[in-house]
């Protein structure tokens, strides 16, 4: 493999998003968006109806009636969580079998860092739904990888072994050429997904480069404390070796970050609803 173009070229069947889920990114931020449009174009496939619906009836909800239609689902965990949900489960649909790859823990990792990332963007004034998207696709450079070069992904998984994103960057850079940032960046394009995000992708591990977006920092420490609470580790021991130069950048205090990561706790439970 010589190139990242060589690398894409190299799929026979990439991976795709329903059409649902494009026409629900391209209503993201809309002032005149339509709630009952979006409904009925998400009861159209029936797929991603299903999972939303089993979500807002899981027990992490606490509700106390059934929820049978994407109306009642609407009112019970609102537009914003709805839209995420739809892009949510397309993305999680577009790969549901790859050896060599324990996708229930990916997943359940993609969708943690994504709501840790909402919550980040949220306590900072940031757009919230470029960051879900962006916490939910920063791994999705590994699982192209997984499929087209599953040996030297093996490779790489014991050189990394629990390290940092930076590290794990090194190692692929070392051993291909390229990285997982740089295939999740191309995929997204690919994807047509605003250059925000694509560029949030390719730079989330090295968020002090001068080229990072703004949202680099927040999908860095996202990834950090969804890793800390799958874990198990307790709240202060993932506030301490958060990066400091990195934290810096997002101007909240250590108050602010242990309410934060405690609060995120219960995001876990989330995705293992949702998956």
């Amino acid at each position: 493999m010589t190139s990242i173009d060589d690398f894409f070229n190299s799929i026979e069947n990439l991976p795709s998003l329903p059409k649902v889920v494009q026409e629900v990114m391209q209503m993201l931020g809309s002032e005149d968006l339509v709630i009952k449009a979006l409904a009925r174009k998400v009861e159209h496939d029936a797929v991603i109806s299903a999972k939303v619906l089993k979500l807002a009836n899981s027990s992490y909800y606490g509700v106390t009636r059934a929820i049978k239609t994407i109306d009642d689902a609407i009112a019970i965990l609102g537009l914003f969580k709805l839209q995420t949900l739809v892009i949510a489960s397309g993305v999680t649909s577009a790969v549901t079998q790859l050896p060599g790859l324990d996708l229930k823990r990916f997943w359940r990792h993609s969708l943690v860092t994504a709501s840790i990332s909402r919550e980040i963007a949220k306590a900072i004034g940031q757009d919230t739904e470029v960051a879900y998207i962006a916490g939910l696709l920063h791994n999705i450079g590994v699982l192209l990888m997984t499929m087209v070069l599953p040996q030297t992904s093996v490779e790489i998984e014991a050189l990394y072994s629990g390290g940092t994103v930076e590290e794990r960057q090194k190692i692929e850079q070392a051993k291909m050429g390229f990285d997982h940032c740089q295939l999740g960046e191309e995929l997204a394009n690919r994807w047509n997904f605003p250059s925000e995000i694509s560029r949030t992708l390719r730079y989330y591990a090295t968020p002090l480069d001068k080229n990072a977006s703004g949202m680099a920092p927040v999908i860095y420490v996202a990834v950090h404390i969804a890793t800390g609470l799958e874990r198990g580790e307790e709240a202060k021991d993932i506030a301490e070796t958060l990066s400091k130069e990195v934290v810096k950048i997002l101007k909240l205090d250590e108050a602010e970050w242990m309410n934060c990561i405690a609060f995120c706790r219960g995001f876990v439970s989330e995705a293992e609803a949702f998956i």
